[in-house]
């Protein structure tokens, strides 16, 4: 197969990936963890994603990257009809959350690296369990706290295999600490090139020494939850992002909204898809950013980390 994106649809030209938000999620399901409390989760009603999506499409969005993982409801059909019917792009993620949302069924705690790894790599060759559907970047994996437990390393070294194996790059799930950095040491063990990792939820962990270290270990940073997460020092992520694009790293910025419950849907008030388009791109290009870095971070960035390369027999 040549170079190629794969999307929950089969796989599609680099070049017609156009823009991209790199990390949200369509169906999810949070609440039956035991330390939840509340109904966190997509609507059941899916018109009002579709509506979303709708939306989002009318402001010239092209793909987007569903990284809900195994254990909080990722269900690949339901993606593809999303993508048949709004006519966005889908690129699906695998592999497993973190500890409260290990599905007892996996047995991770059980089960070797190599037989994670193989469960992955199964995927991203054949499809999800018949129905075809293939992921198209490994992820998001992650920890629960600015620890990694024995049950999420495992989980990081078998996705950080599979990814390397398949070709794919790989989402991690890093929030309120510095905890990517030993994300990143870990995969980097497993034989991933950091420039095909993507560090989640930086912006959940503003210390500019934190930010400098991943960048200039060569992974990608992505802001993902500027306008849900402390969304009164927007402005505060914005001036990150500028500073960084003038120090150089244009190359490895991510930007996406993490879209997860219901509350992020503007019908229900939140800021929905589209605040990217609305609020997003208007604040960079005020700071001075160019519509060529605004392209480089929506456009070729997601191009460069979700290409899967043709593989030449050694």
């Amino acid at each position: 197969m040549p170079a190629h994106v794969m999307t929950v649809q089969g796989p599609v030209d680099p070049g017609d990936l156009g823009f991209t938000l790199m990390h949200e999620h369509l169906v999810t399901r949070f609440w039956h963890a035991s330390h939840r409390y509340d109904l966190a989760c997509m609507p059941e009603d899916r018109r009002y994603v579709l509506e979303e999506l709708s939306r989002l499409a009318r402001t010239g969005c092209r793909t987007l990257v569903d990284v809900t993982p195994v254990g909080i409801n990722r269900d690949p059909e339901a993606l593809r009809e999303m993508a048949e019917r709004t006519g966005i792009q889908v690129v699906m993620g695998c592999g497993w959350y973190r500890d409260s949302y290990f599905p007892a069924r996996a047995e991770i705690d059980r089960r070797s690296v190599d037989s994670l790894a193989e469960e992955l790599l199964a995927e991203i060759e054949e499809g999800v369990a018949g129905s075809g559907v293939r992921p198209g970047i490994v992820g998001e994996v992650g920890t629960e706290k600015d620890w990694m437990s024995p049950a999420e390393e495992r989980v990081h070294r078998a996705a950080g295999r599979a990814a390397a194996a398949g070709g794919l790059a790989l989402m991690t799930h890093s929030f309120a600490s510095d905890i990517g950095l030993w994300q990143l040491r870990v995969l980097r063990e497993e034989g991933v090139d950091p420039a095909k990792v993507v560090i989640g939820h930086a912006d959940t962990y503003r210390l500019k020494p934190y930010h400098m270290a991943l960048l200039e270990e060569g992974a990608n940073i992505e802001f993902d939850t500027l306008l849900w997460y402390r969304p009164q020092l927007f402005d505060n992520a914005l001036d990150l992002i500028r500073d960084y694009v003038h120090e150089g790293f244009l190359g490895q910025l991510l930007i996406s909204m993490d879209t997860c419950k219901a509350e992020h849907l503007s019908f229900f008030g939140g800021a929905g898809m589209t605040a990217v388009h609305d609020r997003v791109i208007p604040g960079l290009l005020g700071r001075g950013l160019s519509e060529a870095d605004i392209s480089a971070i929506f456009v070729d960035n997601p191009r460069r980390l979700l290409t899967v390369e043709t593989k030449v027999p050694e």
